[in-house]
């Protein structure tokens, strides 16, 4: 080691913007501070007081300033040279490893990568892609790019097999273990919590919930052929498809809309319009706090895809619109394909009785889905494990068997 004690950089995009990628962050600090007690934890982000803020008084973690009056653009500059030239290990997290508008490193990670990845062998730093979800690439650039990448990495962890599948695919030779989203360890507030969340936003505590989540992205991430024929109608057939469904329930059911990017709030404030819900949103709470509050739902249809890991890993029965091939692979990944929703194909009857059916049938649902929902929580956290025995095998673990209590639902 470098110091007395591990030090490890977080590569993601970690503003505290995106309640996915603080899910993430969060369920690494969690299962790797657990592995390496006295690890010490640098976090690039453009908001370094959030990580300061929310989680310096938990773990040994500092956010580090990556706005450009640093010398950086995003990952690529002065700061996070710095943090991954003292520290033993980088993690590459989530998804940032992706082809979409590549060569705008204001929106795109990998092209600042390909610069990170020689640095850290330069400086000794090993580089881990962590329970990486990757892609699309669209390009040959992009899939050149992510190769470098990833056969340039000291250990490579997917979350799901198709990442794996795409790795190999554009040629990635590295040894690639699957394990599971690191989200799925994110520390989950108290259920009392969550009754104090509903009544702060005069959401019933008495009515059955259907949890919804959307995507101002709508269909920009799937191929143009299994795009929406007409965007622009996109929300009202939403709408008309969910008091459909509410229409033919015995019991009256409450919709409560989850905002997890604020990108996404006007998007989402103009469907709980149409459709008289309530939203809770990430630019109020944390995702330990609407974690608990998607626990209370009996079912939750999303379309970002850590809305519907974050409400599966507290045990909402969940139902995919598919939005990006990532969801798609989640729903097969869970043998829902069913419960998968095309977008391109999506009518409001067609929605309302798909919704309908995983409605009735949502006990069974939960119960199929969390057999394989408890093994993916059970591969994050081998993930912490494996690099605890890779990197420091000198450190005991707090926890060589991490309970998968309130931070696995």
């Amino acid at each position: 080691m470098k110091g007395n004690c591990p030090r490890i950089t977080l590569l993601g995009n970690n503003s505290g913007r995106n309640l996915g990628d603080a899910a993430i962050m969060s369920g690494i600090l969690d299962v790797l501070s657990k592995e390496l007690p006295t690890a010490e934890f640098y976090v690039p982000s453009i908001t370094p007081q959030f990580i300061d803020d929310n989680y310096g008084k938990q773990y040994n973690v500092k956010g580090i300033n990556v706005m450009p009056w640093t010398g950086s653009l995003r990952l690529l500059g002065i700061p996070t040279m710095r943090c991954i030239a003292k520290s033993d290990i980088a993690l590459i997290c989530d998804g940032i490893i992706f082809g979409k508008n590549l060569w705008n490193p204001a929106f795109n990670f990998l092209i600042t990568l390909i610069f990170l990845v020689p640095w850290a062998k330069l400086t000794g730093c090993k580089m881990v892609c962590y329970s990486c979800g990757i892609g699309p690439f669209p390009s040959f650039w992009s899939r050149l790019f992510a190769r470098f990448v990833i056969n340039g990495s000291d250990l490579v962890i997917m979350r799901e097999n198709d990442s794996r599948d795409l790795a190999r695919e554009i040629g990635v030779t590295k040894p690639i273990e699957v394990t599971g989203d690191a989200a799925f360890l994110n520390p989950v507030s108290s259920k009392e919590r969550a009754a104090e969340i509903y009544r702060e936003e005069s959401i019933s505590l008495e009515r059955p919930t259907l949890g919804i989540n959307v995507t101002k992205y709508i269909d920009s991430w799937l191929k143009p052929e299994e795009r929406i024929a007409d965007k622009s109608r996109f929300l009202s057939d939403l709408a008309q498809g969910l008091q459909q469904f509410a229409s033919k329930q015995q019991e009256p059911v409450q919709f409560v809309l989850f905002c997890t990017q604020p990108m996404d709030e006007p998007f989402t404030y103009e469907l709980a319009g149409q459709i008289g819900a309530k939203v809770i949103h990430n630019s109020k709470y944390l995702s330990h706090d609407i974690q608990c509050a998607m626990e209370r739902t009996e079912l939750l249809i999303g379309m970002r895809f850590h809305s519907l890991v974050l409400a599966s890993a507290v045990r909402a029965p969940i139902v995919g619109l598919i939005y990006a091939p990532k969801v798609r692979g989640f729903m097969r990944l869970l043998n829902c394909e069913e419960y998968g929703i095309e977008l391109g194909t999506m009518t409001p009857t067609s929605l309302a009785t798909t919704l309908s059916s995983a409605w009735q049938n949502r006990v069974e649902l939960r119960k199929k889905q969390q057999l394989l929902i408890d093994e993916l929580k059970r591969g994050a956290a081998q993930a912490g494990i494996t690099v605890r025995e890779q990197f420091f095998p000198e450190q005991t673990s707090e926890a060589s068997n991490p309970p998968l209590a309130r931070s696995a639902g």
